[in-house]
């Protein structure tokens, strides 16, 4: 199976990645926690997901999905643009060198004064609304303008929490508001559509973009579309997954008109989940519960949405070895102090004691991005794999960057 599709590093290499850590003098009481980034599994599905592509395709990774400079850094090396939702993700982007007109700005709640800057900066803006249309007018943008579409495809029944296209969604305009707003300013010169993140079937991704094309066709100022992301990452060996070449083969059935636009994605999910690991020490083991020094501040729609987010983990001893033998059934809880803090209930894992390491798989897209400083934990070390090497993405925080936090002051 192409590493497209390949959940997350094989067994011998983040077994090898771990055990190599515990020389390095993590996971012990002094770093009790670490997260894993491999790099090479990285660069090689941007390299697959530009193959499969026509040429003149911009891909973008959201910012959201994996905000760390060291991985932006290697995707704009790569040729990839960014795709920013705050004025704070578009900085990252400048910061790791992304030229401006290979970044995209989506944020809903653009100010005016964000809209200035953007604009001075050259980036693409996919306006949201029809008021942002009219600031943007006010402001005379000479760079690309489009507009966000909200396609209706999937069904009220249906929406989730990563769901973009249902009705009543916050993100862009219905397509009959579309239409009047195309005619009302001529500057917008292409289409936005995302449906939605993981929950998202290909029916729903490939008619969010056929109904978008429908509409663009009846334009003759529409150059480009920017068909966002929403493909589904594997998190278990069950998860099919949606491969590259059955998306595109889809849409063009679709959509043959495709092809006499630019295209631009934002894929995130899909590129960066099964890149990573989280590994932590058991604390502490009593009545089926196993504490763990990772919970909500890290994986918040795991604990908010278990039904929805079920990830993998694998059981080391101490020493780094695969544990096996005799299982006990785990509710796997983090360290904050709230009960909701639930990583995993019901697990079937190898008896665990503590000083055991638990490793939780597939952890590269919207968990770190979506860390909270709740109880003041620390955030851990976080290092990246890369052609046999290691090297640090972002240092462990001490207790003083907690204070410096909350203060402001540095």
């Amino acid at each position: 199976m192409h590493s497209w599709l390949t959940r997350s590093c094989d067994r011998e290499t983040w077994q090898e990645q771990v055990t190599a850590l515990l020389g390095r003098g993590y996971l012990n009481d002094s770093h009790p926690w670490v997260i894993g980034y491999d790099l090479d599994l990285l660069q090689e599905r941007v390299e697959f997901l530009q193959g499969a592509f026509p040429d003149g395709t911009l891909h973008t990774s959201a910012v959201k999905a994996n905000p760390l400079p060291g991985v932006l850094e290697l995707l704009v090396g790569c040729g990839m643009g960014l795709e920013a939702a705050s004025r704070g993700e578009l900085e990252l982007a400048f910061f790791v060198s992304c030229l401006p007109e290979k970044m995209v700005f989506d944020s809903p709640a653009k100010t005016v004064q964000e809209l200035k800057e953007a604009v001075s900066m050259g980036v693409t803006i996919n306006a949201n609304s029809a008021l942002e249309l009219q600031r943007l007018s006010d402001l005379k943008p000479r760079g690309r303008v489009g507009l966000r579409c909200n396609p209706g495809v999937i069904a009220a029944a249906r929406a989730t929490a990563t769901s973009t296209a249902a009705p009543g969604s916050k993100f862009g305009v219905e397509l009959r508001e579309a239409e009047e707003l195309l005619k009302r300013y001529p500057f917008v010169s292409g289409l936005h559509v995302h449906v939605g993140s993981q929950m998202a079937t290909l029916e729903d991704l490939v008619e969010g973009t056929g109904r978008v094309l429908d509409l663009a066709e009846r334009f003759p100022q529409i150059e480009w579309l920017d068909i966002g992301g929403g493909l589904p990452a594997r998190y278990t060996d069950t998860d099919q997954g949606v491969s590259l070449t059955t998306y595109l083969s889809r849409l063009h059935q679709r959509a043959p008109s495709l092809q006499n636009y630019r295209l631009i994605t934002e894929i995130g999910r899909a590129l960066h989940a099964n890149c990573a690991w989280a590994a932590s020490l058991v604390e502490y083991v009593s009545d089926g519960k196993a504490i763990l020094h990772f919970g909500a501040d890290f994986c918040l729609r795991e604990c908010y949405q278990p039904e929805a987010w079920f990830h993998e983990f694998s059981v080391l001893s101490a020493g780094g070895e695969v544990k096996s033998g005799p299982t006990t059934t785990y509710d796997l809880y983090g360290p904050l102090c709230f009960s909701g803090d639930r990583i995993a209930g019901r697990r079937e894992l190898p008896t665990l004691e503590p000083g055991d390491i638990v490793v939780m798989h597939d952890v590269g897209a919207y968990t770190l991005s979506m860390w909270s400083h709740y109880c003041s934990r620390l955030l851990p070390e976080v290092l990246g794999f890369q052609q046999g090497r290691v090297r640090v993405l972002r240092k462990r925080e001490t207790p003083g960057d907690i204070v410096k936090f909350w203060t402001g002051k540095v």
